[in-house]
């Protein structure tokens, strides 16, 4: 996202994406992040106060999602300690990532179920109120793709949960699902321009590629350190970015994802390891050095949240299928390429929220009874 945003200011096009070698136009990483650090390099220009800029933006975005944790607690629970209690969590697992979008987009997230929670229930404004939050999920898109494995379930959840007492709510989930598909629409238009294809992003195939070989390993940093990354993937190797220069990263997308499936046929068994260590490094990512601390918060908040998924089930907490099904669903897409902490960022508050309810319930089961006559 750095060199994108190096060259929108340099050349001003939406290009050249890998260190090894200038490949032209491309879609390999969605837009709206790469524009935010190109507007603050042409403004500050100098790339320490840049840096700053963006590192502070970073804190700022996770210090918006320790503050909004309680205020979704209370839509999910009916109560604030919950989420107080995974704020307290999220300040020992969050990561100020100033060169990815992950802060902006958990943030986003939050932001967008509080609003959306609150609108559908008005019955004025309904196109106004559907339209801005249309417009807020088309950025969150933007921003973060995997979002949208997020908020369209939470939104058809609220649809459900809503439709007996507010007539209004189709009509509102209508004009929002019309008004978030304005700016994907526009891009995938954009890049069938440039392109010569209706398409989000093009890295699918790279990543498959990179993820799925005879040297592959679980994790991202592994396969930096070994430099299986470096053989496979165009923004470290020059003949892949060559290869990809020339075929056009559509084409190029296309013909890694057949190379993958084929290793994959050819290696069944050594494709299921790789796939079953990184479900468990996806939950429990394992402390590599320069993450270890986050690592281990990471993993205490998935043991403390699935205690915390059971009791609410058990309780029969009306938000418990949403977050299961969203924890079910989301990391598909990451079980069969390489594990990166980031990746598991976007969905870390479904598990805060059960952890810290967890955490809340065996508090009060420590507690001695209230006596009215003390």
């Amino acid at each position: 996202m750095v060199t994108i945003a190096k060259n929108l200011v340099d050349n001003g096009a939406f290009a050249n994406p890998f260190f090894a070698a200038n490949t032209g136009p491309t879609a390999a990483n969605p837009p709206l992040y790469p524009l935010v650090l190109a507007f603050l390099m042409k403004f500050l220009q100098l790339p320490l106060l840049v840096h700053g800029a963006a590192l502070l933006g970073s804190i700022g975005a996770n210090a918006i999602t320790a503050a909004l944790l309680p205020y979704v607690s209370f839509l999910f629970f009916g109560e604030v300690i919950s989420g107080a209690l995974a704020s307290v969590l999220w300040l020992g697992a969050m990561q100020p990532t100033p060169t990815w979008d992950t802060s902006y987009t958990v943030a986003g997230l939050l932001a967008f179920v509080l609003l959306t929670a609150s609108d559908i229930n008005k019955d004025k404004h309904v196109v106004s109120r559907g339209a801005l939050a249309g417009i807020v999920a088309g950025l969150l898109f933007l921003l973060n793709p995997s979002s949208l494995l997020v908020f369209l379930p939470w939104l058809f959840y609220l649809y459900l949960s809503r439709r007996a007492h507010a007539p209004h709510a189709l009509k509102y989930c209508f004009v929002l699902l019309v008004a978030m598909c304005i700016l994907p629409v526009g891009w995938a238009a954009r890049n069938y321009r440039q392109l010569g294809a209706f398409v989000v992003r093009t890295n699918l195939g790279m990543t498959l590629y990179t993820s799925d070989n005879d040297c592959a390993q679980s994790t991202l940093r592994q396969e930096l350190s070994s430099g299986c990354y470096k053989a496979h993937h165009p923004n470290l190797n020059v003949k892949e970015a060559e290869l990809l220069r020339s075929l056009g990263e559509v084409r190029y997308d296309r013909m890694r994802i057949a190379d993958t499936r084929n290793w994959i046929f050819s290696n069944p068994g050594r494709f299921c390891r790789l796939t079953l260590t990184r479900i468990r490094d996806f939950w429990f990512p394992p402390a590599e050095v320069g993450s270890w601390y986050h690592a281990h918060f990471i993993s205490i908040i998935t043991a403390l949240s699935l205690p915390g998924l059971i009791l609410m089930g058990y309780r029969r907490e009306p938000v418990t299928p949403f977050v299961v099904g969203v924890l079910l669903l989301y990391p598909l897409m990451y079980y069969i390429v390489v594990t990166d902490t980031r990746y598991r960022y976007p969905i870390l508050w479904l598990s805060l929220l059960p952890a810290g309810y967890c955490v809340w319930h065996l508090v009060r089961l420590g507690k001695p009874p209230y006596d009215s006559r003390s």
